[in-house]
Formats: C-alpha cells, sequence, structure tokens
C-alpha cells in the first residue's frame, strides 16, 4: 500500500492523532518544572544523564530509593538528545499521552472504526490524562503501557500474534514503574478466566510462546541486572509497602474530576457493560468484561497506594469501553439511551462547574493564579454541554459525537496556560523553603531563564559562590564576577541565596524580592507573578561583601 492511499484511508484517525499530539506536546517547555513531583524526578533523570548511573539514581549526589529505574534511562536519554531543557524531561510523558489514545483505540473490537476513534478521542481529552502527560513522571508512561498490554489482551482473541504486544508492554511497564506494571494486567486476564469460567482466556495468550519468550528476556534480564548492579533497589522493589490505606473518597473525585468532560458517558457505559447474572459472565459480550476488570484493577491499586496520578492508568481501558458501547448505539440508533447518556454528562458538567470547581479554588488557593486560563477552559465545558443538549434533543447523534469531540479537543488548548501560571507563581516560593529544609544547606543560588529550581539547582556547575556543602568535596564554585555574567542578558535570573548568607560580589542592578522567610531569599530581575505579593526593592547597596573563602 502506497503512503498516499495509506493516509487517504486512515485521514480522520490520522487528524485525529496530530491534533491530539499537538495537544500533548504543546508548551512543555514553556514553563518551568512543578515542584516537587516534577523538579525531583528531573533532577533524578539529569543526575543519571551528566553525573552517575541509572542503575543507581541520586539527586545530586545523594542516592534515591526509588524503583523507577527504566524512567530515569529515559530521561537521560531525552536529555542527551534534546539537551538540558523542560522539554527534555517531559517528552516522554506527552509522548505517553498520545500513547494512551492509541491504546484505547485498540482495545475497541475488531471492525468498530468508529468507536476506536471516539475511544481515542475520549482517553486523549480526559482531564486527569492530559495532566499527567504535561508532568515530568513515570505515570502517564506506566498507564500507556499497562493499557497496551491489555489491548493485547484484549485483541488477542482474534489475533494471537497480539499477545506478544501484550507481553512486551506489560515487560516494559515493569522496568518503567516497577512489578505492578507486569502483575496487574495479569491479574486482570486472570480474573477474567475465573468470572467467565474459561481457563482457555488466560493460557492462551499468556503461555504464548513468541509472548513469554519476550517476557522472560525483558524482566528476567532487568532482574539480573538489578541483582548484579544495584541489589538494594531490587530489594526495595520487592519489600514496598502501600503508601496509604484503601480511600473511596480519594478516589472517586479525583477520578471523577480528570474523566471530565466525559463523566457522565464513562459512567453509562459501565451501567450498561455490567454482568447482571451469572449467564451474562458466563457468555460476555465481546471485550467489555475484560476492559471492565482492567479499569477495576488498576482504580483498586490507584487506591490503595494512595497515588492520585496511578488512577491515570483507569483511563484508557474505560476509554475503549466508552467508545465501543457508544458505536453500538449509533449503530443499532438507541437514541434513548444517548439521551440518558447526555443528561447525566450534563448533571456531572454541571456539578463540576458550580461546585467542584470552588472547592478546588478553595482547597488549592494556588489554582486563583492560573484562574485566567481555567475560565477559558470552564466555557469550553459549558460548549461542550450545550452542544450535547441539543444534538442530544434534535436526535441527531451522529452529529453530536463529532461535534462534541472537537470541543473537547479545543478545551485542552487553554490548561497548558494553567500549568505555566502554576509554575511561574509557586515554583519560586516553594521550592526556595523545600531547598532551605534540606538538612539546613543551600544547595545552589541561581537558576536562569527558568523557575526550575529543583531541576536547574541541582547541577553542580551552577553553584556561584555558594558555601561550601558538608560532605560535597567535589563542590564546584565560580568566581566573583559571575553574577554580573549571569544578569546581563537575560530576561529571567532567579537568583537563591541563603538569608543569613553574604555575595562576595555585589548585584549589578536593582532587583526584586520574590521569597524571603528565614532561611532562603530569592531575588530576580523581574516582577512577582500573578497575584503574588508586591516586590520589595533590593539594592546591591543592602548586601554586604563577605571575606573570601
Amino acid at each position: 500500500m502506497s503512503l498516499k492511499t495509506f493516509c487517504s484511508r486512515h485521514r480522520v484517525a490520522l487528524l485525529i492523532a496530530l491534533i491530539l499530539g499537538y495537544l500533548c506536546f504543546r508548551g512543555i517547555g514553556d514553563h518551568g518544572l512543578l515542584d516537587p513531583l516534577e523538579g525531583i524526578h528531573a533532577s533524578i533523570g539529569a543526575n543519571a544523564a551528566f553525573q552517575g548511573s541509572s542503575l543507581r539514581p541520586g539527586i545530586g549526589r545523594t542516592p534515591y530509593l526509588g524503583k523507577s529505574t527504566g524512567f530515569w534511562w529515559l530521561e537521560a536519554l531525552s536529555l542527551h538528545i534534546l539537551g538540558w531543557d523542560e522539554f527534555s524531561v517531559r517528552f516522554w510523558p506527552a509522548l505517553a499521552g498520545l500513547g494512551m489514545a492509541a491504546a484505547a483505540a485498540l482495545a475497541v473490537r475488531r471492525g468498530r472504526v468508529r468507536g476506536a476513534r471516539l475511544a481515542a478521542v475520549i482517553c486523549g481529552t480526559s482531564l486527569l490524562g492530559f495532566a499527567a502527560s504535561q508532568l515530568a513522571a513515570p505515570h502517564a508512561l506506566y498507564a500507556c503501557l499497562v493499557a497496551f498490554a491489555l489491548a493485547g489482551f484484549v485483541r488477542a482473541w482474534d489475533d494471537r500474534r497480539y499477545a506478544v504486544l501484550a507481553h512486551a508492554a506489560a515487560a516494559l511497564a515493569f522496568i518503567v514503574h516497577g512489578p505492578e506494571g507486569i502483575l496487574l494486567p495479569w491479574l486482570c486476564l486472570y480474573l477474567y478466566s475465573v468470572l467467565t469460567d474459561d481457563p482457555g482466556a488466560l493460557t492462551r495468550p499468556l503461555l504464548y510462546r513468541p509472548g513469554a519468550a519476550v517476557t522472560a528476556v525483558l524482566a528476567l534480564g532487568y532482574m539480573l541486572l538489578l541483582r548484579l548492579e544495584n541489589p538494594m533497589a531490587l530489594t526495595l522493589m520487592l519489600y514496598r509497602t502501600p503508601a496509604a490505606l484503601p480511600s473511596a473518597s480519594f478516589a472517586l473525585p479525583v477520578l471523577a474530576a480528570g474523566s471530565l468532560p466525559w463523566t457522565g458517558f464513562l459512567l453509562r457505559a459501565v451501567a450498561a457493560s455490567w454482568p447482571r447474572s451469572g449467564e451474562d459472565l458466563l457468555n460476555p459480550e465481546g471485550p467489555r468484561l475484560l476492559l471492565l476488570i482492567g479499569a477495576g484493577v488498576f482504580l483498586l491499586f490507584g487506591v490503595f497506594m494512595g497515588d492520585a496520578l496511578a488512577l491515570v492508568s483507569c483511563l484508557a481501558p474505560l476509554a475503549a469501553l466508552t467508545g465501543d458501547c457508544i458505536d453500538e448505539w449509533l449503530e443499532k440508533d438507541r437514541v434513548r439511551v444517548l439521551q440518558g447518556a447526555v443528561a447525566l454528562n450534563l448533571i456531572c458538567l454541571l456539578l463540576a462547574l458550580t461546585v467542584g470547581l470552588f472547592l478546588s479554588l478553595g482547597a488549592f488557593p494556588v489554582l486563583l493564579s492560573a484562574l485566567l486560563s481555567i475560565v477559558p477552559w470552564a466555557v469550553f465545558l459549558i460548549l461542550f454541554g450545550g452542544a450535547s443538549w441539543y444534538y442530544a434533543k434534535t436526535r441527531q447523534p451522529s452529529k453530536m459525537m463529532r461535534n462534541l469531540s472537537a470541543a473537547a479537543m479545543l478545551a485542552l488548548l487553554p490548561l497548558a496556560g494553567v500549568f505555566d501560571l502554576l509554575a511561574e507563581n509557586t515554583s519560586v516560593r516553594e521550592a526556595g523553603l523545600a531547598i532551605g529544609n534540606v538538612d539546613r544547606c543551600v544547595l545552589a543560588q541561581y537558576v536562569m531563564n527558568r523557575p526550575s529550581l529543583f531541576f536547574y539547582t541541582l547541577k553542580d556547575s551552577i553553584l556561584v559562590n555558594s558555601p561550601l556543602m558538608p560532605g560535597f568535596a567535589e563542590q564546584k564554585v565560580e568566581n566573583d564576577t559571575a553574577l554580573h555574567l549571569l544578569w546581563e542578558g537575560k530576561e529571567r535570573v532567579l537568583l537563591l541565596v541563603g538569608s543569613e548568607q553574604q555575595l562576595l560580589a555585589p548585584l549589578p542592578q536593582e532587583v526584586n524580592v520574590l521569597y524571603d522567610a528565614g532561611k532562603v531569599m530569592v531575588l530576580s530581575n523581574r516582577k512577582p507573578p500573578l497575584h503574588a505579593d508586591a516586590p520589595r526593592p533590593a539594592s546591591s547597596v543592602d548586601i554586604e561583601p563577605a571575606e573570601p573563602y
């Protein structure tokens, strides 16, 4: 098949992929890293790329006891190839956001092309999936891989060769995130075979020889590598305990808000696919029961671990389930069912906009700084709800799903601005406070052009006139003229110093104090971010020169 013929046949799918790819990658390098999650993860990747080994992750020269070794490898790779930049550390999560949409489309029953497209749009435009794809953390990549593993098991019913994809994706999820990456997809398949009394549903894909060989090579090779190079990481991986007790009050609001603007449609699809009797279990309809089990298992794991971002793994199977159901309703012209789904979704949107948004702003005052970007997003949600009501009332279901997909994609455009404003408003203050409280040491003094303090200040070569830290014999300190060289010609300079620390060189110009609370003071040549306190001028004459070391 020629490239022109392929593009012509799949032009709608390619258009969806291009739009979702643009939305996932748009703006990920324009704003600083949000602390502490992104900064810590980015610092580990940077350390693996330029200083240490990804098999022995660390922050600076401090060991980090984590299990996402594969993610650090990818972070180091992107930093080597793409450079020292926020885009580099967010590249793989953004790519995983697009991958989650592809996995959701793949999990829809064979032949349901419209359902696959809907599943990709639903997964790609859900709030939680978008947020995870914008953060430098392994959660989106883990969710993408387990979704591909589940989709591979679903498609293995028609073609056993898809079992290789399922095994490979599960093994890579193990390397990227930990043992749950390989165990949870297998658990979903086991529960399905038990509930349907069909042992073959488990043994056929799981014991498929090429797939089992891929799992053995990847998983066992990875464990052997850890055993030889970093046995402590292997021990911690096997003995890790949950971070929190199960809490439905934690998980359900996160998942409900994170599935906007499709919450009502997802709930209606789950209700329609839920088995109502033992006969339904013994005669399951296509892959829906497996998708339902997968979403439930991933949900319980996120709840059990107390990790809100881990809940993003639920979205791809739920989106596939919803796309499959909506496609069937459209095919059978079940307008009444679609109208019920629209009504339920309108209730969810109304609660989110009138109650959930105000509760979120009250619980997280920092969101007020991003209000200028949240308001356009809310306007698009209102447009989404109004369009769904109109098309449901006029009984035009095909137009409804097409136009709702477009509205959902447009709604993601202002959300990149939310991250930009949040990073601008919070990273300087919170990162400064956190760094100031690390063993009472000032880890670094400045960052240029970005507010990604955790990420940039843990690079040894950027320490300027900093007091020597205990145990850091190889600390590099620049000369006295470094401050002048840094300040000149830079659009944004953030100078992080200890409140009691005296500078060896005077400041070259008037600056603003962005943060001053005890141990740490942050100075900048820019004014404080939106909704921050008024700047307090600081002159070079206010800073007394210190004696040379």
